[in-house]
């Protein structure tokens, strides 16, 4: 009987860690979730409406240039390194454009054209100004 009311109790506690281990994991990962849906929707919010690379994107790459500017780093390094930064913040730019193409968080079909063309106006804008306008801002183009 002994044994019996053992294995149940290391049984009911087997479940118990699992239902407990399961609660955590679908916290976090709601949590994660939530947090890629606001990322993408700032960073379409500073492309579309403030038509500026989303600074999370570019911050990176610009601190690398200033490094490279206050060390040795020569022109070509730091050109190296911003035309990575563009391409990186081109492709980043592609993704949300996908994201939002396929996403059901956009109220309207007007809603997700208005956004799209948005996107793929500022895109443009990127590919035409380069890497400086990308990776250094407006001031520099």
């Amino acid at each position: 009987m002994d044994a019996l009311l053992f294995w149940t109790a290391l049984w009911v506690a087997g479940v118990g860690l699992f239902v407990y281990l399961m609660i955590k994991l679908v916290r976090r990962l709601t949590v994660r979730f939530s947090q890629g849906v606001e990322a993408n929707v700032r960073a379409a919010e500073a492309i579309v409406n403030d038509e500026r690379v989303p600074e999370a994107w570019a911050a990176p790459y610009r601190q690398q240039i200033a490094n490279l500017r206050q060390g040795v780093g020569t022109e070509a390094e730091i050109e190296r390194a911003a035309r990575r930064g563009h391409k990186d913040c081109l492709r980043r730019l592609d993704q949300l454009t996908q994201y939002f193409e396929k996403s059901e968080l956009v109220d309207s079909a007007e809603s997700r054209h208005v956004l799209l063309k948005g996107l793929q106006r500022q895109r443009a804008r990127w590919v035409a100004g380069g890497w400086q306008y990308v990776i250094e801002g407006d001031e520099n183009c």
